[in-house]
């Protein structure tokens, strides 16, 4: 080393205003808010305290200062985005990398945003600051909606969607920025990043142009909105969407499995299908009835193999010969010594929940949520005069697999517009008096016999023959009443006997239809005859339905699906898909989301209608 003179070392450029509030943004990550002291912040710091009381007077003046300066950071961000481009799509595509930057998308960060969310309700100098700047970067998004939706030639209807579409966005961000806060260790940005766009994608009018500027083509159109609206054509194609009906819908709402008289007595058994999910309801000997999985606790066979039946005092697994008491219980394991440390008593067949509401079983396999009795109370009055829980069975369960969504089913099956075209024995049957109404919210369809000539058989035999049932009301006895249970069943009750028919989806084309019917004990053959008639119409009428569907289907696979071209008479339709999209918040997307993308997108917006 040279002996000259002494060299002078650079001195370091420190901002300690900066280097204050980025301790201070760790502290509140760390101890929160409430916890935070001048002291804490000179120790993250390295710092004296002597020097933090020189830059920041008091505790105030230094939170307000890294509040402003957090939020004018991401401020700055997006004035950039803004700045850089007039294309709307393009702009939020480049909103969502920085409002996702991993280097402002912090976990310390998110804390403080927050943590000053939560003050600023009660601070007036925090509200500039948060709640003021946040509602500017709302409403510039909001319009790039708004200017997306009129650039696509969308009806003024539709541009009401505009604003909730472009608060779910904000919501999406928010989302994320709290699972950064949340969750640190399993965040993903990149993964984030692709849920947001597929979001755009899904819901603006003409897509997200997912080019970099040298394939103008990029965008993908789609027909009109999906919104507050009906379902696009993806929700009836969708193989993710469909894994996603089972475990929203179909596991999680209350499913019809058959009627008392189904499982009169002791041993008496009942099974169902929904998805994969396999159901078996059982009258046990105390006469009471249960429901489990039809699953043996050992490889997983059917315990009982037949649709319905009786297997005596218990339940013997036809693969192992594992046996089950009716209650469930495992009774007993041939060979049990060869198993190593099995505990017969923990492996009795898995319940599920049930209840009985007039006479109807219902199973359901996650619980939670309102009783059958609460859902269907509305419509308990108008149904008791028929007695149905006195019913009897009038034949096997009639079972048939058909190849279109459950949803089309169902879409057909909630208005009675297309009854004058596509119905003509229901139209002589009743048609003239055909009415669509609610109950609460409970879809009712209605129609009256009457006494007018018919040209089709069954219908004017129908007429002429159907008894006077004197134990029902007198509107009710030429009375046809439906009355639809979401999400996939429909009850229906005639003077001479009532039932049931709902979807079971198999896949996003291929849905089993299930229907039985009941009557009063009788040997009137008035009555039996009845029955017989109105089956034969029922049937006619099912066959005529199917084709619609079918129709339906294939229109799906078509480029002009229609969108919203409702009558105010096919409101259960628009009903039926806003209770889907309440339970299933990526229904509302214009487009489908990736496979992948699906399940996260939708518990976001799951996340973000709860909040």
């Amino acid at each position: 080393m040279s002996s000259g003179a002494p060299v002078r070392m650079p001195r370091l450029n420190i901002d300690r205003r900066t280097q204050l509030i980025e301790a201070t943004i760790d502290v509140i990550y760390k101890d929160g808010l409430s916890r935070l002291t001048l002291a804490k912040v000179a120790q993250q710091a390295r710092l004296s305290t002597s020097i933090v009381n020189f830059y920041f007077k008091t505790k105030e003046q230094l939170l307000l200062e890294t509040l402003n300066a957090v939020s004018q950071e991401y401020e700055a961000a997006v004035d950039q985005v803004f700045a850089q481009s007039p294309d709307p799509t393009r702009t939020l595509r480049a909103l969502v990398d920085a409002m996702l930057d991993p280097v402002l998308c912090t976990p310390a960060r998110a804390a403080v945003w927050f943590a000053f969310m939560g003050e600023s309700q009660a601070r007036g100098d925090y509200i500039g600051a948060v709640r003021i700047r946040e509602l500017a970067i709302r409403q510039r998004v909001e319009t790039l909606f708004t200017t997306l939706f009129q650039e696509a030639g969308d009806t003024k209807a539709n541009l009401g969607h505009a604003a909730p579409l472009a608060r779910a966005f904000d919501a999406l961000i928010d989302s994320v920025w709290e699972q950064s806060m949340l969750e640190p260790d399993t965040i993903d940005l990149a993964a984030a990043k692709k849920t947001c766009l597929d979001y755009l994608q899904s819901v603006l009018p003409l897509g997200l142009d997912m080019s970099d500027g040298s394939d103008q083509d990029a965008s993908i159109p789609i027909a009109e909105s999906a919104g507050t609206g009906m379902l696009s054509a993806w929700a009836y194609t969708s193989n993710a969407l469909h894994e996603l009906e089972m475990s929203e819908l179909f596991r999680r709402e209350w499913m019809l499995a058959g009627h008392l008289s189904d499982v009169s007595k002791q041993g008496d058994y009942l099974t169902l299908e929904v998805g994969s999910e396999r159901v078996l309801v059982v009258r046990d000997d105390k006469e009471t009835l249960r429901a489990f999985h039809n699953v043996c606790r050992h490889r997983g066979s059917r315990v009982v193999p037949k649709s319905q039946g009786n297997c005596g005092h218990v339940m013997r697994c036809p693969f192992h010969g594992w046996t089950y008491s009716l209650d469930g219980r495992l009774k007993s394991v041939p060979r049990l010594q060869t198993f190593e440390s099995l505990e017969v008593s923990e492996h009795g067949l898995v319940p599920l929940e049930l209840e009985v509401w007039q006479g109807l079983i219902f199973i359901r396999f996650e619980s939670g949520g309102e009783p059958v009795a609460k859902l269907l109370h509305a419509i308990e009055e108008r149904v008791a005069s028929y007695r149905l829980a006195d019913m009897v069975s009038l034949g096997e369960a009639s079972v048939s697999e058909v190849g279109y969504n459950w949803k089309f089913f169902h879409d057909v099956d909630n208005e009675g517009y297309h009854v004058p075209s596509a119905h003509p024995a229901l139209q002589e049957l009743y048609g003239r008096s055909y009415r669509d109404d609610f109950i609460g919210d409970i879809p009712v369809s209605t129609g009256t016999v009457d006494d007018q000539p018919a040209s089709a058989w069954s219908v004017a035999r129908y007429k002429s023959l159907l008894p006077d049932m004197a134990h029902l009301p007198k509107e009710a006895r030429r009375l046809w009443l439906y009355f639809g249970i979401f999400p996939n069943a429909i009850i229906y009750f005639y003077p001479e006997k009532a039932g049931y028919y709902m979807s079971l989806p198999c896949g996003p084309d291929q849905t089993r239809v299930v229907s039985r019917e009941y009557g009063l004990p009788s040997n009137s053959r008035e009555i039996r005859a009845a029955q017989y008639l109105s089956g034969r119409i029922d049937t006619l009428t099912g066959r005529e339905d199917d084709a619609l569907v079918r129709w339906l289907q294939e229109a799906a696979g078509t480029s002009v699906f229609p969108l919203n071209n409702l009558a105010d008479i096919e409101a259960g339709v628009l009903q039926f898909h806003q209770r889907l999209k309440e339970k299933i918040p990526v229904m509302n997307c214009r487009h489908a989301p990736t496979a992948e993308s699906m399940m996260d997108l939708n518990d976001r917006l799951k996340a973000s209608a709860a909040g």
